[in-house]
C-alpha cells in the first residue's frame, strides 16, 4: 500500500511538472508572437507614418512653389517653378498610394494632384512662346494654392495627431484586415482627416489645358548604377553588416521600381542595398531617442564623419533640420568645387549618442555622374545683375541645380537677403542668364528648410 501511495505521489509530481513545463512553452510561444506582431506592427506604423509625413512634405513644397512668384523676374523661372510642380505633385500621389485609404475614396485629391502640375506647365510654356495669362486663369492660379495650403494644414494636423499618439494608422489598416472594415472609432481621425480634404475639392475647379500628365520624372534609372552587375543576396548581406556595423540581420525580401534593392534588417533596424552595384541605398534605426547631448554642431560633425564610411567623393554640407531628437544633415556632391544639388545625401544623427541613425542615399544614386561641365558665356557680374532688385546679393559660387524634366543647368549661384530678411538662394543659368531656381531658407533652432 505504502509503495502505491509513493507511486501516485511521483505520477501527480510528474504531471504537474509536465503541465508546469507546457504551460511555459505556451507563454513562451504567445510571448514570442506577441513581440513579432508588435514588432510587424510597429514596422507598418512607421511605414504609413513615413509616408504620411512624405505626403505633408510634397504639398507643403506645392503650396510654396505656387506663393513664390513675387520673386521670380522672368518666364523661364514661371517654366521652372512649374516643372518642381509637377515632380511634387508626382510624388505625393506615390506617397498618399501607400496610406491606409481607399483610392476611389480619394478621387479628388488624386485629380486635383494629376492637373495641377500639368496646368501649370502648360501656362508657363505659353508664357515662354511669349503669351501670356488671362486674368481668368491668374485667379484660377491663386485659388488652387488656397486648395493646396489647406490640404496643407490637414496633412500637418493628421502628422500632429500621428506624433502624440491620438490617431495610429497601423491600427486602421490591422483593423480592416481583420474584419475587412475599420470600426469607426479607430478610424475616426484618419478618415475625419481625409474626408474633410476630400470635401474640401467640392467646388474644385474643372481645368482646361492642353498638355498631358506625365511620370516620367518618376520613371528614370539610376545613373551611377546603370549597367554595374548585379549582387545576389547573400554578398549584399554580408556588405550590409558592413557598412552599418549591424550583425545578425536577416532577409526581408526585395523591392522593385526604378532602383531594385535587397533589405535586411533585425530588431527595429532595416537596411536596404541595391542589387545593381551594391550600393548603400537607406537604413533606419528606429530606436527611441532621448534627451540631447549634442549640440547640432557636434551631430553635424558625426555625420560628415560616419559619410565618409558610406560613400567615396567629395560633398559639400548643405542644410539640416531636426524632428524627434535626429538632426538630418543633407549634403551635396561636389565636382571641380561645382556643387551638385541632385546628387543629394541625407545622414541622420540621434541627438542622444551620437549614433548614426538613418541613411537615405537615393538621390545620389540616381542621379550622380561625371558631368561635362560648360564654359560660362556670362560673367558672373553679368548674371548677378540679372537678379531681382528685392534682393541683396551676400555670396556666390557655381552649381548644377535640375531644370526642367530630367534636365540639369549649370548656374552661378547667389546667397540673398530679402525685403524682410529672409535668405534667398536664386540660380541664374550661366549659358542664358535666366533664372533657374529660387529657393528660401527658412531658420530655426530647428534647423534649415529650404523652400
Amino acid at each position: 500500500m505504502e509503495k502505491r501511495k509513493v507511486f501516485h505521489r511521483r505520477s501527480l509530481i510528474r504531471a504537474v511538472s509536465f503541465a508546469a513545463a507546457v504551460m511555459v512553452a505556451l507563454s513562451a510561444a504567445a510571448i514570442s508572437g506577441y513581440a513579432a506582431a508588435r514588432k510587424n506592427r510597429n514596422a507598418m506604423e512607421y511605414s504609413y507614418q513615413r509616408a504620411l509625413s512624405e505626403l505633408n512634405e510634397y504639398v507643403s513644397n506645392i503650396t510654396v512653389a505656387l506663393d513664390k512668384g513675387k520673386y521670380a523676374a522672368t518666364p523661364k523661372q514661371l517654366q521652372s517653378l512649374s516643372g518642381k510642380l509637377w515632380r511634387e505633385t508626382g510624388s505625393a500621389k506615390s506617397a498618399l498610394s501607400q496610406l491606409p485609404v481607399a483610392g476611389e475614396e480619394m478621387a479628388a485629391t488624386y485629380k486635383f494632384l494629376s492637373q495641377l502640375g500639368s496646368f501649370c506647365v502648360t501656362l508657363s510654356n505659353r508664357v515662354a512662346d511669349g503669351g501670356s495669362i488671362t486674368e481668368e486663369e491668374a485667379a484660377l492660379f491663386r485659388q488652387l494654392s488656397q486648395y493646396a495650403e489647406e490640404v496643407s494644414d490637414r496633412l500637418a494636423l493628421m502628422e500632429s495627431q500621428v506624433e502624440n499618439g491620438s490617431l495610429e494608422l497601423g491600427e486602421v489598416q490591422a483593423a480592416m484586415q481583420t474584419t475587412g472594415d475599420a470600426p469607426a472609432e479607430r478610424i475616426s481621425g484618419l478618415d475625419e482627416g481625409f474626408r474633410e480634404m476630400e470635401e474640401g475639392f467640392e467646388d474644385y475647379p474643372t481645368l482646361i489645358y492642353d498638355g498631358p500628365f506625365s511620370d516620367h520624372v518618376l520613371q528614370q534609372r539610376s545613373k551611377l548604377l546603370d549597367g554595374m552587375e548585379e549582387m545576389g543576396m547573400e554578398p549584399a548581406l554580408a556588405l550590409a553588416e558592413k557598412l552599418t556595423g549591424v550583425s545578425g540581420l536577416r532577409y526581408a525580401g526585395e523591392t522593385g521600381g526604378n532602383l531594385p534593392c535587397h533589405r535586411f534588417e533585425t530588431d527595429g533596424f532595416t537596411v536596404s542595398m541595391t542589387k545593381a552595384g551594391g550600393a548603400l541605398d537607406y537604413f533606419l534605426n528606429s530606436r527611441e531617442i532621448g534627451e540631447a547631448t549634442l549640440t547640432p554642431g557636434q551631430a553635424q560633425s558625426l555625420a560628415v564623419k560616419a559619410l565618409s564610411r558610406y560613400l567615396e567623393g567629395e560633398f559639400k554640407p548643405s542644410y539640416y533640420s531636426i524632428n524627434g531628437g535626429v538632426l538630418t544633415a543633407n549634403f551635396a556632391a561636389v565636382q571641380d568645387d561645382v556643387t551638385l544639388y541632385p546628387d543629394l545625401v541625407k545622414v541622420g544623427v540621434a541627438m542622444d549618442t551620437g549614433d548614426i541613425v538613418s541613411y537615405d542615399g537615393r538621390g545620389y544614386l540616381m542621379n550622380h555622374t561625371v558631368r561635362s561641365l560648360p564654359a560660362p558665356s556670362l560673367s558672373r557680374e553679368q548674371a548677378r545683375e540679372t537678379v531681382s532688385p528685392l534682393l541683396s546679393v551676400t555670396g556666390e559660387g557655381l552649381a548644377v541645380v535640375p531644370g526642367d524634366g530630367l534636365s540639369e543647368k549649370l548656374c552661378y549661384e547667389f546667397a540673398c537677403t530679402g525685403e524682410e530678411g529672409e535668405n534667398v538662394l536664386v540660380y541664374i543659368d550661366v549659358q542664358t542668364g535666366m533664372e533657374e531656381q529660387i529657393l528660401i531658407l527658412l531658420e530655426d533652432e530647428g534647423g534649415t528648410l529650404v523652400i
